[in-house]
């Protein structure tokens, strides 16, 4: 389809083409945004708006000041352009120059020094906005919106959060400092240079102050097969093995699924065409399911305190 688009300001995109997804995740199945590329003033462009489901629960000032922020420092796409109060983002649009990365990729040392190396630069940024949250500030906030919708939710939700919420009174009793971090671990975030293999980050919708190891921990847990390779990528990130750093990462990262698939059920109840973010979710979900059931999830925790 080719088509004329007005953006925000009166501009006009020319040469309109409704982006085609490439992989299994919600952004890129335009659930939460609105994903159209084109011409602007005769430059290749990537538009992306929130749609009103995720502009409930994201931070979209923030969101759009880390995304801006990133561009300038090469950490992601530049932005041409953006408008906070319709929650429209104009980027440089990547497709002919980059290729989305896939969990093959994560078999590459090469690719993975090079993943760990830029999430840690986030830390450089100084945005204008900063959202102030960690993954289980989001659970809590979640939780409050899918009872404000009325969602249905699986009553293991219930163990879920009371496990998580031992493990954030460990973690907070171990003290930790904050830095800005990209805090998405989805590899359908990273995008990977044709030419030179150089990568750019994505979607900073979960950009926020948070404890370094919360980013690593959502990292390890989209790179790592089982927890044995986790221990093998936690030392090439850090440095050295440290178990209790280890124990924390994963609970960090068991946490995201968590909270990916809290927001699957808060789209479904706020959007329900969106079936997307229904089975992000629900995969997510199970992921959970086979991170915390049964003993190990007490041991892990245990962990955490040497």
């Amino acid at each position: 389809m080719t088509t004329k688009l007005e953006l925000s300001g009166g501009r006009v995109l020319s040469d309109r083409m409704d982006g085609t997804p490439t992989m299994a995740s919600p952004s890129w199945w335009g659930a939460d945004t609105l994903r159209i590329r084109g011409r602007l003033d005769d430059v290749a462009v990537h538009v992306r708006r929130y749609t009103d489901a995720a502009r409930s629960y994201v931070n979209v000032p923030a969101a759009v000041a880390a995304t801006e922020t990133a561009g300038a420092a090469g950490l992601g796409p530049a932005v041409v352009s953006s408008d906070v109060a319709s929650g429209e983002l104009v980027l440089a649009d990547l497709t002919e120059t980059h290729r989305t990365a896939t969990l093959a990729d994560g078999n590459t040392a090469e690719f993975v020094h090079s993943y760990f190396e830029i999430r840690s630069r986030v830390g450089d940024l100084k945005p204008t906005v900063v959202r102030e949250a960690t993954v289980f500030d989001d659970i809590r906030e979640l939780g409050f919106r899918l009872g404000e919708a009325g969602a249905p939710v699986p009553a293991e939700l219930t163990y879920f959060r009371r496990v998580l919420d031992d493990a954030e009174k460990r973690i907070k009793a171990t003290d930790f400092d904050r830095e800005l971090r990209h805090g998405d671990g989805n590899l359908s975030n990273v995008m990977v240079s044709r030419t030179d293999g150089s990568l750019l980050l994505l979607d900073w919708d979960l950009a926020a102050m948070i404890d370094p190891f919360q980013d690593l921990g959502v990292a390890l847990v989209e790179l790592a097969e089982d927890e044995t390779h986790a221990r093998e990528l936690f030392e090439v990130a850090y440095g050295s093995f440290d178990e209790a750093l280890l124990a924390r990462c994963l609970f960090y990262g068991y946490a995201d699924h968590v909270r990916q698939g809290m927001l699957g059920m808060l789209v479904d109840a706020l959007d329900p065409g969106s079936f997307e973010y229904s089975k992000f979710g629900d995969w997510q979900l199970l992921r959970a399911r086979l991170a915390l059931s049964g003993t190990r999830s007490g041991e892990l925790l245990r962990r955490i305190d040497q």
